[in-house]
This record gives structure tokens, sequence and C-alpha cells, in this order.
């Protein structure tokens, strides 16, 4: 039993607008593949790219995936899944609204993203200080309202780095 698949399963995603210019019924089973990938050829053809935005502009589903790949973060995955995840996550809550989705109601898609990434703030802390720090502490930084802690968390971050250069 998988969280992320649970919360796959929560979401109405034939209701929903992709990126693809279809519905998001897709998106279970390209998730899926995603998340059972134990090679980068498994993934061909099942990345998010273009389903929940294209270079940065926020369809509809976008909001609703956020919670799968935080649950998906707390599962082992492998190293390229986990990196296309947090790279995803990243761009959702850097992202705006389609123009199709303003026109369309959905003009605050990226707040409705960075709302749902609060929800696994510290998921999100924990990648930072144990897994891919860069690209967690760039997500943090657009969804973490509490500057001090987040300066704090990116000070201590940098200075385990230091110490780690200085011993290589």
């Amino acid at each position: 039993m998988r969280a992320s698949l649970i919360e796959l399963a929560r979401h109405d995603w034939a209701g929903l607008r992709c990126g693809c210019r279809e519905s998001g019924a897709h998106l279970p089973e390209t998730f899926t593949r995603l998340l059972e990938a134990r090679s980068v050829e498994e993934t061909v053809g099942h990345g998010l790219a273009g389903h929940l935005e294209e270079q940065s502009m926020l369809f509809q589903v976008a909001p609703h995936a956020v919670p799968v790949i935080l649950a998906a973060l707390t599962e082992d995955l492998p190293s390229f899944v986990r990196g296309h995840l947090l790279t995803t996550l990243w761009r959702l809550v850097t992202g705006e609204s389609h123009r199709s989705e303003s026109e369309a109601g959905e003009p605050e898609l990226e707040e409705e993203c960075c709302e749902a990434a609060r929800e696994g703030i510290w998921l999100l802390y924990r990648e930072a200080v144990s897994g891919d720090t860069e690209t967690a502490l760039d997500i943090l930084e657009f969804v973490d309202p509490d500057t001090d802690r987040f300066e704090a968390f990116r000070s201590a971050v940098a200075a385990r780095a230091g110490k780690r250069q200085a011993r290589d």
C-alpha cells in the first residue's frame, strides 16, 4: 500500500483540465508508471511536463498533483524519479496560471500549489537537509511563510556543506 497511490485515487482527474489539452483522466496512469519505474527507460513517455505545467504555466490539474508528489516523496524512490518530482514541484510553486486557465476562472493556481505544498513543509525541510538540498530550498523559499525558519535552515545547510568541503 502506497500513500501516493491512495492520494492519487482521491481526485477526479477526468474532471480537470490538463496541459495536453485533454482531461486529466490519463494522469493516474502517468503518475503510477512514473512511481513504479525502476530505470530511466521505464519513465519514457510518463513524465509530468506538458501535463501539470508547460514552461511553468500551470493547468487546473497542478494543485491536485502537489499532494500526490508530496506523498510520493515519503516513499523509497529511485533518484531519477525523486529528482523529477522535486523539479516538477518547484515548477508548480514558482509558476503561474496559463492564460487559458485564467480565462477559465483559475487565475491563482500557483497560490493553490503553494498552499498545498505548505502541508508538507517538514517533508520539504527533511529533503533540504538530507536529499536534493538545492531544489528543496528553492521550493521552500516560495512556500514557507516563516522567513526566519527558512534562513536558519539555509544557513545550517550551507555551514554543513562548508564543513564537508573543508574535509574533502
